[in-house]
């Protein structure tokens, strides 16, 4: 699952993308602002606004 992470008005903003196999490219699963929070490929829980205190 790889991932994209900017900087969004001095907050992280991670972007997720997953392998879509009928097309063999990555496709857009998930922005996430506050809190990233995904199942796949194994359960993922962070606090995006506690990267920056």
């Amino acid at each position: 699952m790889p991932r994209c992470v900017e900087n969004g008005d001095g907050q992280p903003v991670v972007y997720v993308y997953e392998l879509d196999p009928a097309t063999e490219s990555y496709a857009l699963t998930g922005i996430f602002h506050d809190r990233l929070k995904t199942t796949v490929p194994f359960p993922v829980d962070i606090d995006l606004g506690a990267l920056i205190r």
